[in-house]
């Protein structure tokens, strides 16, 4: 229930933005006020390691075309290692991004050490936003992970409507799935631990391709190595672009990640960071997100779109639900570990 009340309240929210926009083009002004301090830094350097994430190629240049004089330099650290990065630099005086992107987990190790900028959200932006930790973390995108098929080897008939229907014998070594939990570790939360675990157990006993990251794992599924397997959402739209045979599979709930962007407090260009910041969350910026498919799950988004058109759950983490979640990824992960090495 927490999932769908956090998940109808998001979508009211988007529906008020909609109609401020039609009046106006304010983020312009506003952002036209940061542009002076900002090109007077000359860059922005953005901790991301996938540019779609940021607007893309294509959204970078807009942003610098509107933005003359301010070069966008990327970096590709993940994600996991931003926090101790920052904290070690601040501990020298001299930290090298302006801003990173990631899951609210790697931005509240620096928001519990006051590391972070504080940011007006009425600064930057005339759109709602969902911002946390006191305005330091905004979030820009939804991460909707699950699974994917190969569309080659795989027919629309046979595809597995629910978590249960993996188990059945016919995808007996054709599953590929990530030894990291997350994937399954939402369950918890609708099914009780003891079902999750015993779920966990039984689904290692299909002898999956075992991998450690969705990225690896969609590319065995493009490949043929694997028929059904672990997937991003983004990631698929991604590679079909590419041509890869994929699509993403909604199987219920399907679990909603955030994802956002933070400052650090000792940024070297924190004026140009908030002028990215404010221009991601613009109309132009979430159209360039929207047109990659790395947008956010709602009424009019690709995604959302999507997953409304089968009628998916959605299950949106809550910063209150990620410790329970947490725990059981950990539990589904050691068990996985364990079998695997069997």
């Amino acid at each position: 229930m927490m999932y769908r009340m956090f998940f109808v309240a998001l979508l009211t929210l988007m529906f008020v933005g909609g109609a401020k926009d039609a009046r106006g083009e304010k983020w312009e002004q506003l952002l036209q006020k940061l542009y002076p301090a900002a090109k007077q830094e000359g860059e922005v350097i953005l901790n991301t390691s996938r540019i779609e994430e940021v607007g893309g190629k294509e959204g970078v240049e807009k942003f610098q075309k509107r933005f003359p004089g301010i070069k966008v330099t990327r970096t590709t650290m993940s994600a996991s290692h931003v926090p101790p990065r920052v904290i070690a630099e601040t501990r020298a005086g001299r930290v090298t991004i302006d801003a990173f992107r990631g899951g609210p987990e790697y931005a509240n190790v620096l928001a519990e050490r006051d590391l972070l900028l504080v940011i007006n959200p009425a600064d930057i932006t005339d759109r709602p936003v969902k911002t946390f930790f006191g305005n330091r973390y905004f979030k820009t995108t939804d991460h909707m992970s699950g699974f994917a098929y190969n569309t080659k080897l795989v027919s629309k008939q046979d595809l597995p409507k629910k978590y249960e229907d993996l188990l059945d014998p016919k995808w007996k070594g054709k599953l590929v799935i990530t030894l990291r939990g997350g994937r399954i570790g939402h369950l918890g939360a609708f099914w009780g631990e003891e079902k999750l675990l015993t779920y966990a157990k039984a689904l290692a006993a299909q002898r999956p391709i075992w991998v450690t990251r969705n990225t690896e794992s969609m590319a065995k599924l493009a490949s043929g190595e694997g028929h059904v397997g672990n997937a991003s959402y983004n990631g698929v739209q991604g590679l079909k672009r590419r041509g890869a045979p994929l699509e993403y599979l909604f199987i219920s709930p399907v679990p909603v990640l955030i994802r956002g962007l933070s400052i650090p407090k000792a940024a070297p260009h924190p004026n140009a960071a908030k002028l990215f910041l404010g221009w991601l969350l613009s109309s132009e910026g979430n159209e360039a997100l929207e047109e990659l498919g790395v947008g956010t799950v709602e009424p009019g988004t690709m995604a959302g779109d999507a997953a409304a058109a089968v009628k998916a759950e959605l299950a949106f983490h809550t910063i209150e639900s990620m410790k329970q979640e947490d725990e059981m990824d950990e539990k589904v992960s050691a068990i996985w570990k364990t079998l695997s090495q069997r």
